[in-house]
């Protein structure tokens, strides 16, 4: 990247990313503000640590900017745009007009595919829906149009709605294969690269705030911030992060998916860790809603659970070691 762009260029970027994140009403302003600020040549041309700093800043400012889809859409291999929606899928599969056999069966232009997963809000405004679906080959890139699912929201914890879970069912001529010159493997690895970014930028949020609270809160004429319970809790949120971030760091050019992986994962628990001591220092006054960690709490839940989370990419990362037969050395310390 500094080939590219020189380190105090990339600080004036950083800085002038969170504003436009901070300032915008919406996902629709934040992703047109980004875009006029030149995110998308950025991504296009480093797209490692194009995705680290604008991620970082979206989990600093809370921001619900949509930018995940063109990290996806990037590493593919395909044109990326606000008008593309990125349907990260969970399962995709045809649905049978009759009760299975042993026979295969051969799929009808007009038999519904029921089309399930993850989208930004920015399914409201796109124009194309990019998926995965399992092909007899392998992952088969598809597309169709976004009417298809429009008026299907769907509400959770997020702040602003900004993620949906949602299933539509399309006749299969209406679905447009697509050549990729990217993986999905690739794709799901850049895209937990931006989330531990993401994750890490929220948890450093979270930890600034408790400890602000900690210096300024007073009990029995001291700032709790002196209590060694208070800094033991601020310490174990710092360490994980900053471990977290060093992996992180090491994955912002071609990721290994092992290692990207692991970032993701390892971000989710500093970020998972670093909520649960913020809440408990800031006490009262992080369970109301006055106060903004609620809505960083909320955040992180969800982007934890996305591509993997703290709790199941251990299991994912395991599994892959066994059938490697070894275990790489992922960083050279």
């Amino acid at each position: 990247m500094s080939e590219i762009i020189e380190s105090d260029d990339m600080a004036l970027l950083a800085g002038s990313f969170e504003a436009a994140m901070a300032d915008a009403p919406g996902p629709s302003e934040a992703d047109q503000a980004l875009y006029d600020l030149g995110w998308g040549e950025l991504l296009a041309a480093a797209p490692g640590p194009a995705a680290a700093m604008a991620f970082s800043a979206l989990g600093t400012t809370g921001s619900a900017a949509t930018l995940l889809d063109d990290v996806v859409a990037h590493a593919l291999g395909m044109p990326f745009s606000p008008d593309v929606c990125v349907l990260f899928p969970d399962f995709i599969h045809a649905i049978p007009a009759a009760p299975q056999s042993s026979e295969p069966r051969i799929l009808n232009q007009e038999e519904p595919l029921e089309v399930s997963g993850l989208v930004s809000s920015r399914i409201d405004r796109a124009a194309t829906v990019v998926t995965v679906m399992d092909g007899e080959y392998g992952s088969e890139l598809t597309s169709f149009e976004a009417g298809f699912l429009r008026g299907r929201g769907a509400t959770g914890v997020d702040p602003a709605h900004a993620y949906r879970h949602l299933s539509v069912r399309v006749a299969a001529h209406f679905l447009t294969p697509l050549e990729a010159e990217g993986s999905w493997q690739a794709a799901v690895a850049a895209a937990r690269v931006a989330l531990a970014h993401q994750l890490i930028g929220g948890a450093r949020w979270m930890l600034a705030e408790a400890r602000q609270h900690a210096l300024d809160r007073v009990q029995f004429g001291r700032p709790v911030a002196s209590f060694q319970s208070i800094r033991h809790k601020l310490a174990e949120s710092l360490v994980q992060i900053e471990g977290a971030a060093s992996v992180a760091k090491a994955c912002l050019h071609d990721p290994d998916p092992l290692l990207a992986g692991l970032a993701k994962s390892l971000a989710g628990q500093a970020a998972l860790t670093t909520a649960t001591h913020a809440q408990q220092v800031l006490a009262g006054m992080g369970f109301t809603a006055e106060h903004r960690f609620h809505l960083w709490l909320k955040r992180m839940l969800v982007v934890d659970t996305m591509f993997g989370s703290a709790s199941s990419l251990p299991t994912e990362i395991g599994k892959d070691l066994l059938t490697r037969g070894t275990a790489p050395r992922l960083i050279q310390l």
